[in-house]
């Protein structure tokens, strides 16, 4: 036995262990918190898997002392469960505890022999072999899968810093992990160096690439991986010169993976390439006084060495995220975007239109099969990022919700596969009618028929781009009436035409929001008019209301084409069965009409008061109510009785017109 000199401690490995699970308490909590109790049950399996398989292994008495061991274990399953994402299958965290301690701990030795991270070189297998499983995120307080912020957003925002962002269970709360990293330094169980050394470098790269560097840090997994795994004693040098270098090394790292190829992130093989690198540094940085130093020409041949490690790893990764495309799937808003499952083939193209990727599975003649697209709607809170698939008949066969901002408890429904399944078999806008074909859901009116009216768009987007029609021209003068669905419930059009040409639009009535829709009231119908055409361009901040109007002239001139019979809307429904009185403006002035919705339809029609001329209205009524029962739709105006059967239909859809939340 050497004779020393020796560093001695009187911290046990135990009180070691302890002190970091404590710190990484916050991070857990934040998780749960913003993640929910599927948060805990991820990180529940990934810890108890890891102590067992380690008791197991390494033949530990079945005791409660045998099984936790010195805790190296349970720090290892804690951190891997912090790093998945809550939406993890359950076999997830427990396949990915069984690699980091059989493959990754106990392959090199044990504890203090093991030469990589063992949690993050569990993240690096299951990254590679189960990809759809790792890239798919929850949004905060919320079962909707989303995108972490380096997937989405490009700046730093408030909510990076407190958590309340798509990400693993415990890498997205800043405040959470700087927590753990003061309690960690009180304690001195790291050294400020390797954290500084990997923020600081990826700080000044992110500034020298003209990169947000405050969102650099705060996005993704760089802040915990700088305080818990690049920190680990047994992985990371002794030296402190090392610990600095190996730290910056981390950052550089981290950086140019992030950039240069499609990893979700470039913090897991930057720490183990680091690992890998840390044998080689501690001796290029051992202090000459302690009369082991390397001479000059030995440190610069490591120095080179380890430039040459990094270049090499760096353009590996680089390699195989060009060369093998399981590693780098479709991602959109943090999914995985099953493609090739969807399209059944692998051999699919992807064609742009309008700023739309569409993938498509064509057939013999070059047309589509089979597509997959994605698409947005303005939703009650902000939009709707959806992904439709189409068979090949173009109707619905997937539809996904991938990002919303819809209120929990309410908007947030939609989300729910009764609602969706709705969809499934639909091929076209005449079959997506809400209230008719797609019924809404009680208390997210708004919500519910927002998203209809985007699939809508979506499917007549589909159409456009690769079936298009020649608009019709030479209309027959006359006036023409049209509706569509658009933010804030049905939007109807009057247009008149004159000389074969649209000589006035006006728009009859609508319930959308006069401060947002203001801007496509005032000018779409000019703009439609100077156009001659129905498809023109929108108002910026009123994109539903603008599509509202352009589909409801377009409807109008349908009949104005004499193509086919004028078309009939379906009127909105409210979710739920029940009674609903509303009143319209007939002849002799008020009309107060109870509409009854049974079933999801309207089974019956009762006036209730009216102003109306008895033998003129009475008469009409008989012929109109029945008749509108019947088509569940406006019909045509009764002959002697056209203001009575505007009221009536006025009436009828003041009735139905239900508010969100209501």
């Amino acid at each position: 036995m050497k004779t020393g000199p020796f560093l001695r401690s009187s911290v046990t490995i135990e009180e070691i262990m302890i002190d970091v699970l404590i710190s990484l308490l916050p991070a857990l909590l934040a998780g749960v918190v913003f993640f929910g109790w599927r948060a805990l049950w991820i990180v529940f399996l990934s810890t108890v898997t890891a102590i067992l398989t380690e008791a197991i292994f390494t033949r530990q008495p079945l005791n409660l002392r045998g099984i936790l061991g010195d805790g190296s274990a349970a720090v290892t399953g804690l951190l891997l469960g912090l790093i998945l994402p809550s939406t993890a299958a359950w076999w997830v965290p427990v396949v990915g505890s069984i690699l980091a301690i059989v493959v990754v701990k106990l392959a090199f030795g044990g504890l203090g022999y093991n030469i990589f991270n063992p949690a993050l070189g569990a993240r690096a297998l299951l990254l590679l072999a189960f990809t759809s499983q790792m890239v798919k995120f929850a949004a905060p307080f919320d079962a909707v899968t989303t995108a972490t912020p380096l997937m989405s957003v490009r700046e730093f925002s408030l909510p990076l810093f407190w958590g309340n962002v798509g990400g693993s269970i415990g890498e997205t709360s800043v405040i959470a992990i700087l927590l753990g990293a003061i309690y960690l330094l009180y304690k001195g169980h790291i050294n400020w160096r390797i954290p500084v050394g990997y923020v600081g470098s990826a700080f000044i790269l992110a500034l020298i690439w003209g990169l947000d560097p405050w969102y650099t840090i705060c996005a993704g997994g760089l802040l915990f991986a700088a305080v818990f795994m690049a920190t680990d004693m047994v992985t990371s040098p002794v030296t402190l010169g090392g610990q600095l270098v190996f730290g910056i090394g981390c950052g550089i790292l981290t950086i140019l993976i992030r950039q240069y190829t499609s990893f979700p992130e470039g913090v897991t093989f930057a720490v183990l390439t680091m690992n890998a690198l840390a044998p080689l540094l501690e001796k290029l940085t051992i202090p000459i006084p302690f009369g082991v130093g390397l001479a000059r020409e030995e440190r610069i041949k490591g120095t080179v060495a380890c430039a040459a490690a990094i270049i090499i790893v760096v353009g590996a990764l680089i390699w195989l995220d060009a060369v093998h495309p399981a590693v780098t799937p479709v991602l959109s808003h943090g999914r995985h975007l099953p493609v090739e499952a969807l399209l059944g083939t692998a051999d699919y193209e992807t064609v742009e239109h309008e700023g739309v990727r569409y993938y498509l599975r064509k057939n013999e003649e070059g047309e589509p099969a089979a597509a997959v697209f994605l698409a947005e709607q303005g939703g009650f809170n902000g939009p709707i990022h959806f992904l439709v698939a189409l068979d090949q008949e173009y109707r619905i066969s997937e539809l996904q919700i991938l990002e919303h901002r819809e209120d929990p408890g309410l908007g947030e429904l939609i989300t729910e596969a009764s609602f969706l399944e709705q969809f499934i078999g639909k091929g076209g806008a005449n079959e997506l009618a809400l209230g008719r074909d797609i019924q809404g859901i009680s208390g997210a009116t708004i919500s519910s028929r927002s998203f209809t009216t985007g699939v809508r768009r979506a499917l007549a987007s589909f159409q456009d781009a690769f079936f298009p029609q020649e608009e019709e021209v030479g209309w027959l003068d006359g006036t023409y009436f049209g509706s569509a669905d658009s933010f804030g419930g049905e939007l109807e059009v009057e247009v008149v035409v004159t000389a074969g040409k649209i000589a006035a639009v006006e728009i009859v009535g609508h319930s959308d929001t006069p401060s947002i829709a203001g801007g496509a009231i005032e000018n779409i119908p000019g703009r439609i008019v100077a156009a001659n055409a129905a498809k023109v361009d929108g108002i910026s901040g009123a994109t539903i209301t603008s599509d509202a109007i352009m589909g409801a002239v377009q409807r109008a001139l349908t009949d104005a084409a004499g193509v086919g019979e004028p078309t009939t809307d379906a009127f909105l429904l409210p979710a739920e069965d029940g009674v609903y009185r509303g009143e319209g403006e007939g002849f002799g002035g008020k009309l107060v009409l109870d509409v009854t919705i049974d079933g999801g339809k309207i089974s019956e029609l009762e006036v209730i008061a009216s102003e109306e001329t008895p033998f003129i209205a009475d008469s009409a009524l008989e012929k109109l109510l029945p008749a509108i029962i019947e088509a569940q739709g406006p019909v045509d105006a009764v002959s002697g009785a056209t203001k009575t059967s505007e009221g009536v239909l006025q009436a009828i859809r003041d009735a139905l017109s239900v508010k969100e939340g209501q």
